[in-house]
């Protein structure tokens, strides 16, 4: 259920560890106790060619298209991420971006964008990036924090304000009647964690990979 559910960002705020830093931080969680379920190490693109030959498989995170051009030749890029233009993109200046990332063969993820008419702006996005066979990243934190209803992940459970991975774990899977309860969720105990669909969440991305690691052991989930 939990293999390899967590993409290690540590060169991302709050983290901006240094690369230096960030690298040795991440060889020292694939080889802790907790090492299944380290994924991809994010990285920007402009530090692509600083990374040792000896690295973790890769999620390239674009600041543009053009940023494509810099990953050929690069090994171990299992994914890239990009953020939408646009709450609502034009569907020729997405299918323009995604042509652009399509001949790296790799997956291709298309972050969110929110603004006052999300209701209808998010399900054309996810409708649009799923009709090129990309995928959707949802982002929480920073500048902002989606609503439950809006769907985020930050810790692994929900506590106050603030959204649980575990939750869109069970939500992934849970009836369409019942989701905004699954979301809202704040005790593990009233997930159903038996089969989560991991092909519909695949991984969260988190600057330290210790907090999500503590919160699972925290609530009996790792032995």
């Amino acid at each position: 259920m939990l293999d390899r559910l967590i993409d290690h960002a540590a060169l991302f705020p709050p983290a901006s560890m240094p690369l230096d830093v960030a690298l040795e931080e991440d060889r020292a969680a694939r080889q802790s106790e907790a090492a299944a379920l380290m994924g991809r190490f994010v990285v920007p693109a402009r530090l692509l060619r600083e990374l040792p030959d000896d690295r973790p498989a890769l999620s390239v995170v674009l600041s543009g298209p053009e940023d494509a051009a810099l990953l050929p030749g690069i090994e171990g890029v299992e994914a890239v991420e990009s953020v939408l233009d646009a709450p609502r993109p034009r569907p020729q200046d997405l299918l323009a971006a995604y042509r652009e990332l399509e001949p790296l063969g790799v997956e291709a993820y298309f972050e969110l964008v929110f603004d006052a008419g999300w209701r209808d702006a998010v399900p054309a996005a996810i409708g649009a990036i799923a009709a090129l066979g990309a995928r959707v990243k949802l982002r929480c934190g920073g500048a902002y924090t989606p609503s439950v209803e809006q769907v985020a992940l930050v810790i692994a459970m929900r506590r106050g304000e603030e959204h649980g991975f575990l939750n869109i774990l069970a939500a992934t899977t849970a009836p369409n009647a019942r989701l905004a309860d699954v979301l809202a969720e704040e005790d593990a105990a009233g997930l159903d964690l038996e089969a989560p669909d991991r092909s519909l969440f695949r991984s969260f991305g988190s600057c330290s990979w210790r907090e999500p690691v503590d919160d699972l052991e925290a609530l009996g989930l790792l032995a």
